[in-house]
């Protein structure tokens, strides 16, 4: 059974998530902030990270920075889930900390995120 971190502040959606992704029979580790989320991430080291770029005491691309200086982290797979507008600066940044995927927030469904999260564990 594969894990998923899930580092998303909002308390609502964050439910959602968990709650779709169980069901899919994946294990759900969540955090609710920047910090937690990188310790988690470093200490469990799971199949996939979904990370929110807004996040409280550290912000997600300081959470992809310090995750891609990790041993484990270089290569750890990572979704990047915000409800923020792609921009060309900011995807250039995220590719800048190695390879991660891309979703937006209010374009995907619980369903969406869990054939992303499918999609993910089989590259």
């Amino acid at each position: 059974m594969a894990q998923v971190l899930l580092i998303e502040d909002d308390e609502l959606l964050s439910l959602l998530y968990i709650k779709s992704l169980e069901g899919k029979v994946y294990t759900v580790a969540a955090a609710r902030d920047g910090e937690e989320g990188l310790r988690l991430a470093l200490t469990i080291h799971p199949e996939v990270v979904v990370l929110d770029l807004h996040l409280p005491k550290l912000d997600g691309m300081a959470v992809l920075s310090s995750l891609r200086k990790d041993e484990w982290g270089k290569s750890a797979k990572v979704i990047i889930l915000t409800a923020q507008e792609p921009t060309d600066s900011m995807l250039k940044e995220i590719l800048e900390y190695g390879p991660a995927f891309y979703l937006f927030k209010s374009n995907t469904s619980p369903d969406e995120l869990c054939a992303k999260v499918a999609e993910v564990l089989r590259h």
